[in-house]
């Protein structure tokens, strides 16, 4: 699919680097969410709408269908539609994960399995080589790769160090033992290292305890983590993270959100779940005592930058967040 052979001066960017989109996939009528198709349609209109107050958004659309257009307008400014067929509204798990260079972009392909064949996934799995093909991303190399990694399973800094729970990798790819699966990681995102802790999922998390509910990075050198319900396990999760070096043997300054407990206890709620896109950081919002504290941390987590709330308790229904319903698409490198 790709011209590009060479991926050694790629580097895969953090999430707070400069974006020139973020993907979104509007929920289809005809699936997983058409007993609850207005609460959901309700929560992404809201989630369009914050991120359009900072940076272009890429949404795909059910062919045939004009709710979307019913819901946010026929027009409007930096919001481009592609219509495709897909399955579900997961793009962080099938979408394109990105790597950048002086002007040019690699696009990644890795395949998508439905979460270890949980889940239907065949129209999922063809989404990237639609784009690869569409117009707004003519400037974007695309590359198959045949290992099946979703983006809520791999967390970066920016520096070439990748963040992964062991226990999702593993479920996923259990031919693969630990060194062999860092090795193929570190070739095809160009890493330093790859980082690992060992944790199970959060109740209701289908994905096997995807990075992205658990700890994501902040700074290059810092780590904001979900403290769970259960104090032991949290000691656990900061005790292993606590264990982590980064390239130069530091450790990583750590930063705990809190645990929403007055939410259904078997949905994954997890507020390590936000969305960082230009100049903004989105916060999932689950109707918690917790909501606000969740934003405060994460504001002075992140000081320049603008902190909104987005819904994200229907989602979690579907067993996800705001973050697994996105995709970053980083601008190339000056």
């Amino acid at each position: 699919m790709s011209r590009v052979e060479d991926r050694s001066h790629y580097r895969l960017p953090a999430e707070w680097e400069r974006q020139s989109a973020l993907l979104l996939t509007w929920p289809n009528p005809d699936g997983a969410w058409s007993a609850n198709l207005d609460a959901i349609e309700s929560d992404y209109v809201a989630l369009v709408e914050a991120a359009l107050r900072h940076q272009r958004v890429v949404l795909l659309v059910p062919k045939g269908s004009r709710r979307d257009r019913d819901r946010l307008g026929e027009d409007r400014p930096g919001l481009h539609r592609i219509e495709a067929r897909y399955n579900d509204t997961w793009i962080r798990d099938y979408g394109p994960i990105t790597l950048c260079r002086v002007g040019q972009r690699l696009a990644l392909d890795f395949h998508f399995g439905g979460w270890g064949g949980k889940h239907e996934s065949g129209l999922d799995n063809l989404v990237n080589t639609h784009l690869a093909r569409h117009p707004l991303f003519d400037d974007i190399e695309f590359r198959q790769c045949h290992l099946e990694i979703e983006g809520g399973a791999i967390e970066c800094n920016g520096d070439g160090l990748l963040l992964v729970n062991r226990h999702c990798m593993r479920t996923r790819m259990p031919f693969l033992d630990d060194a062999e699966l860092d090795h193929e990681l570190s070739r095809w995102l160009n890493l330093k290292r790859v980082l690992g802790i060992d944790v199970e999922p959060l109740p209701g998390d289908d994905t096997d305890g995807h990075i992205d509910t658990l700890a994501r990075f902040v700074r290059r050198d810092a780590i904001a983590f979900q403290s769970l319900a259960d104090d032991a396990a949290t000691r656990d999760l900061n005790g292993q993270l606590e264990a982590l070096r980064d390239a130069d043997g530091r450790p990583f300054e750590l930063f705990s959100l809190p645990h929403p407990d007055d939410t259904d206890p078997q949905l994954p709620a997890s507020y390590a779940n936000f969305i960082l896109i230009n100049g903004a950081v989105l916060v999932p919002q689950y109707n918690s005592r917790f909501d606000a504290d969740a934003r405060d941390r994460l504001a002075q987590l992140f000081p320049d930058r603008t902190v909104e709330g987005v819904p994200g308790a229907t989602l979690t229904t579907q067993g996800g967040g705001p973050h697994c319903a996105s995709m970053q698409i980083p601008t190339a490198l000056n």
